[in-house]
């Protein structure tokens, strides 16, 4: 049977004739209701379900994926015959060339796709982030070109605008735009950058997929190559669904958590020291690990919940290691973006969107609209783009020398965690880094295996829903209180909330779906580890220490103490 019997029987059969019908009924009634409005556009919005085609006519499927153009001038054959079906007068006047269907597809396997064709080979699928969008533009339907002779069927439509005049097919002579009924639609210049191109591409949407556009999501883009451009046919948002709650976790992490008998400093300690094992030793910079570990989980769980991201300030002496330690920390994420004197915040914050965005420079060194830009928009979580506003949607790393430009209750408003004093660790570095320089370490296959277990963890638990649960919430009211009366420069108001999503952030990394007192307890203690000094707690109770059984006589004591500052007894 011919493709195009095979085309008109399967969008018979899913009722789509009868949407041209309609749509051509309502076309000619316009007509008639504005005489005076000539060759008039029809466009209809033609939705394709490709795996449903594949599964009704498999070769009508594959025909679709290589040859789209011709796919398109078919079904703009059948549109017109919907028209030519209508018993009315004025469909005398229309012509093929007015006449147009804008393909959407859905439900395309992208195995089937070309992912990197120059030139025309098929439909194209194009995975970005969306960077920037344009102002609207005008671009065109259809031009209409009379002959000056006044011949007879003088008028020629074309579906662009032609390089040089065409000519009248009877007198030859050189026609003329009658620009009076020049048809446009609307595009916009939207600009994406994928995670395998180091440059951002701009490609034109137009008309109907223009209000499906979000600076900082993720699209897939359904591409087809043309001789001078790229036409988008369309555009989806790339949604990830979280994994069910019953879906295994790796082997190892699972007895993890059974040795740590789930409590969470334990488990978030082990769980931590995997992250930078070649910059420092496991034990250096603990307090810190934990904290991007924990940054790490928000961002995910951003992506998936729309729950709170974890923000964090790194502020000491020795900053060199923690850079490199945050580097590494962001092969656990999708997308990383470093921030320059001389790079524009607004972009480089939303192409951090569903990752980090780090700071690799003193915060102080940043120019003064730099750095109150970042401020503002870590304060509100907007970033405003000319007129309107966006939700940030990464976390922000950020280094920080002690200054007094900017007092340190601005800063612990907007940072969720505070890390100090990160110097302490300096003989065991320099043993490591002359090891490691008179002997070379290779990765062994156990790194290897820890890093890509915690990789696929983080992904499993991030679309854990959590709740907190009411001696949790009493424990973190109290203690907020308790600081607040003791100094409002360490409790500020962006405080609470930062407990909040720290504790949350602590139960789902144990894969509880209600946050303890546990997990407020251990949100306190590394809130209380960053406030300035002098601090409430003993200064002994709030070293990380390099051995988990010491961090549990820590916890201890840090627990009697916080039962004295807060009047609420665990037990």
């Amino acid at each position: 049977m011919d493709l195009q019997y095979k085309l008109l029987l399967y969008l018979d059969k899913r009722r789509v004739l009868t949407e041209m019908a309609n749509s051509c009924e309502s076309f000619l009634d316009e007509c008639l209701d504005k005489g005076t409005n000539k060759f008039p556009p029809l466009r209809h919005l033609l939705e394709i379900d490709v795996m449903d085609l594949f599964n009704v006519f498999h070769e009508l499927g594959d025909f679709l994926i290589q040859e789209p153009l011709q796919f398109q001038h078919i079904c703009n054959k059948i549109l017109f015959a919907c028209i030519n079906l209508i018993d009315s007068e004025n469909k005398n006047n229309v012509r093929l060339m007015q006449v147009a269907t804008n393909l959407r597809l859905k439900c395309v396997p992208q195995f089937l796709s070309n992912e990197k064709q120059p030139y025309y080979g098929g439909i194209m699928v194009k995975k970005g982030l969306l960077l920037d969008i344009s102002k609207p533009n005008s671009y065109v339907f259809h031009t209409v070109w009379s002959c000056p002779e006044a011949c007879e069927g003088n008028e020629v439509i074309l579906q662009f605008i032609p390089k040089t005049p065409p000519k009248c097919y009877v007198c030859r002579s050189v026609l003329f735009e009658n620009s009076g009924l020049r048809r446009c639609g609307e595009k916009v210049s939207a600009t994406f950058i994928s995670n395998d191109e180091y440059l951002p591409k701009k490609y034109f949407i137009v008309d109907d997929l223009i209000s499906k556009l979000n600076v900082g999501n993720m699209y897939n883009l359904y591409v087809v190559v043309l001789k001078n451009n790229k036409s988008v046919w369309s555009v989806e948002e790339s949604v990830i669904l979280p994994a069910p709650i019953t879906y295994p976790i790796p082997g190892d992490i699972e007895q993890l958590f059974e040795t740590c008998e789930g409590v969470p400093w334990k488990f978030i300690y082990c769980l931590a020291s995997t992250i930078g094992v070649r910059v420092c030793p496991l034990h250096c910079f603990m307090h810190i690990k934990i904290s991007l570990l924990l940054s790490l989980v928000s961002v995910k769980a951003n992506l998936l919940l729309g729950s709170s991201i974890i923000n964090i300030l790194v502020t000491g002496h020795e900053t060199k290691y923690v850079l490199e330690i945050m580097s590494a920390a962001t092969k656990f994420t999708n997308r990383s973006v470093y921030l320059g004197p001389h790079t524009s915040v607004q972009l480089s914050m939303i192409g951090g969107s569903g990752g980090i965005c780090i700071l690799p420079l003193s915060l102080y060194r940043s120019n003064q609209k730099q750095l109150s830009f970042i401020l503002k928009t870590l304060e509100t979580n907007k970033i405003n783009i000319e007129n309107s506003e966006i939700q940030l949607k990464c976390a922000v790393w950020a280094l920080s020398n002690e200054s007094k430009k900017i007092p340190f209750n601005n800063l612990s408003s907007v940072f969720d965690i505070v890390c100090r004093d990160c110097g302490q660790d300096y003989d065991d570095i320099a043993e490591f880094l002359l090891k490691n320089s008179l002997e070379r370490q290779k990765k062994s296959k156990n790194e290897v295996t820890a890093i890509n277990n915690l990789m696929a963890y983080i992904n499993l638990i991030a679309g854990v829903h959590v709740s907190l649960d009411k001696s949790a919430e009493n424990l973190l009211k109290s203690y907020f209180l308790s600081a607040r009366r003791e100094s409002s420069k360490v409790a500020t108001i962006g405080s609470i909330e930062a407990l909040v999503t720290v504790s949350l952030t602590s139960a789902r990394l144990c894969r509880r779906s209600v946050a303890t007192i546990d997990d407020a307890l251990f949100a306190i203690w590394l809130h209380v580890c960053g406030s300035p000094q002098p601090r409430f707690a003993p200064e002994e109770y709030l070293q990380t220490p390099p051995s988990i059984h010491e961090l549990e006589q820590n916890m201890t004591k840090f627990k009697d103490w916080l039962e004295q500052f807060t009047g609420i007894n665990f037990t």
